[in-house]
């Protein structure tokens, strides 16, 4: 039988022999596929059935696993190509080849435990000359004369249940489902994959690196489908790797590797499997079969799509710039600039993310992040109106006062939030062959990173959670209900010769020009 999947190196279709399906077109394809192949054996070592056999697109996720400079691997994306089996195979195959591993796998709850891995990790250990032991949630497998490798299934339903991991330390750490675990607990327990074991460094450990860069081997493994509530700091650190550096000024791009997930690559998907992808709601069925990373549920912005806001616009002299804003000292305050482009649409060409800093010292970035654009001047800065409240601290000047002082055009802005989300929604809004008023240089991670994970008020869905990260799009709100008008194209008026205006233009050049030569 031939699949309509394809080999991810040779492009030759799958075909199925021994009831697995292998690349229908190399040799070399096939030998990769069986480097991470189980087989079931007899007494005597012969082959009786394949027990798994990676598709080329998983053994490419299990080469993975073992690139020395990589600490953190992901595989995600569209539901249906087996990651979460491809997680267990690779916590079995380690099983094997490293004597005394000390594994950990987990999902959030006791219930989504149950109901995906434990259904099938007793009968997959026997097969594999393991055993389950059902009380400790470990699946025990012996090497002879040396440690036991172990594997421990557990959950995490609470963020104190972290507490639980933390006392050990662990060869490989796999939580499933990612997505559905908070940021700063799962950072803590990553922290404990960690090992001594020789056999771990010998497979994956860095040892031509400097001392203070090496690698001990450990890592940690993670499969999931985009969406979920912490699906934004799974794709910061995975898929896009924009992670905010001022938060995490060690984060180290190389140590995180992400492997994209397609349905059509899976030549064991069931039938109609893709039909039912296909039916659901459209943010689902966005982050379910396409993958997409910037779908959320109760998505704020549901116009945004990055291939269409996130471009590079070529900004020509001579057009007229404004700034907008969103104060911020414990929290994280925002500044966008502004390009007014003269057919009536904008360009966020720069953003500036601030915090902990004095209102002097955010004016004067300000007016340096300005001159670097080569704007002369901007027409106005659109502030928070709470902006122009006397705190006391300082010289006893509003934020604003400061600002104005230091020769910013700060002015108030309309902070209607209804109004200012609606002509938000405006900026973004396309069509196909039409572009959205509004685009946002790449640079502007910031605002390009928090603005799809906006989700709606629970109780107000013309409103936004103000839980979530808003700082940006706020800044944003400010420069929209701002009113901003396009560059205006400057015309030369012809005056009626003779009349007093022609007279005073004359005097202007002629006049000039005849003195400068007297």
């Amino acid at each position: 039988m031939v699949a309509r999947a394809t080999c991810c190196w040779c492009a030759a279709p799958l075909v199925e022999a021994e009831g697995v399906w292998w690349c229908g077109g190399s040799d070399a394809c096939r030998t990769r596929q069986v480097a991470f192949a189980t087989a079931q054996q007899d007494a005597t070592g012969k082959r009786l059935a394949w027990l798994y056999v990676p598709t080329p697109v998983q053994t490419v996720w299990h080469e993975g696993t073992l690139l020395p400079g990589v600490k953190h691997v992901g595989v995600g994306g569209a539901a249906g190509p087996g990651k979460s089996r491809f997680g267990r195979e690779t916590l079995f195959w380690f099983a094997r080849h490293v004597p005394g591993l000390h594994a950990l796998l987990l999902r959030k709850t006791h219930k989504d435990l149950d109901q995906s891995h434990l259904r099938f990790l007793p009968h997959e250990v026997a097969q594999r000359g393991g055993q389950w032991k059902v009380s400790d949630r470990v699946a025990v497998f012996p090497h002879k004369g040396q440690p036991d490798s172990l594997i421990r299934a557990g959950h995490m339903e609470s963020s104190g249940d972290v507490e639980n991991y933390l006392s050990s330390e662990y060869d490989i750490i796999f939580p499933d489902e990612l997505v559905t675990f908070d940021r700063d607990p799962m950072l803590e327990l990553f922290s404990r994959a960690r090992t001594t074991n020789p056999a771990m460094f010998a497979l994956r450990g860095q040892q031509d690196s400097a001392d203070d860069d090496r690698l001990d081997g450990s890592f940690v493994l993670t499969a999931t489908n985009p969406g979920g509530r912490g699906a934004l700091w799974v794709r910061d650190f995975f898929v896009t790797k924009g992670v905010d550096v001022a938060e995490f000024p060690r984060y180290n791009a190389q140590r995180w590797k992400f492997f994209e997930a397609r349905l059509e690559d899976n030549p064991y998907m069931a039938v109609g499997y893709r039909e039912a992808l296909e039916n659901l709601p459209e943010m689902r069925r966005r982050q379910l079969l396409e993958g997409d990373w910037n779908a959320y549920e109760g998505q704020f912005f549901s116009e945004w799509r990055s291939d269409q806001h996130v471009v590079e616009t070529p900004l020509v002299k001579g057009l007229e710039w404004f700034a907008s804003m969103d104060w911020g000292y414990n929290a994280p305050g925002c500044v966008l600039w502004w390009a007014c482009l003269p057919d009536g649409h904008y360009h966020i060409a720069r953003e500036y993310k601030f915090a902990g800093q004095s209102a002097e010292e955010v004016a004067v970035q300000i007016r340096r992040v300005t001159k670097s654009l080569g704007v002369k001047r901007l027409r106005y800065l659109s502030c928070d109106p709470a902006m122009w409240q006397k705190t006391g601290a300082g010289r006893g000047e509003a934020i604003a006062e400061t600002l104005i002082r230091h020769g910013l055009p700060a002015r108030k802005s309309d902070n209607d939030r209804f109004n200012g989300w609606l002509r938000c929604h405006e900026l973004l809004r396309w069509r196909e062959n039409d572009p959205p008023w509004l685009t946002i240089a790449p640079g502007c991670g910031y605002l390009t990173r928090t603005m799809p994970a906006m989700v709606q008020d629970k109780h107000d869905p013309d409103d936004m959670d103000t839980t979530g990260e808003d700082h940006a799009v706020d800044a944003l709100r400010y420069g929209a209900m701002s009113r901003p008008s396009p560059t205006r194209v400057r015309t030369r008026r012809t005056l009626p010769a003779g009349s007093v205006g022609w007279w005073r233009q004359w005097d202007r050049t002629q006049g000039r020009k005849r003195g400068a030569l007297a």
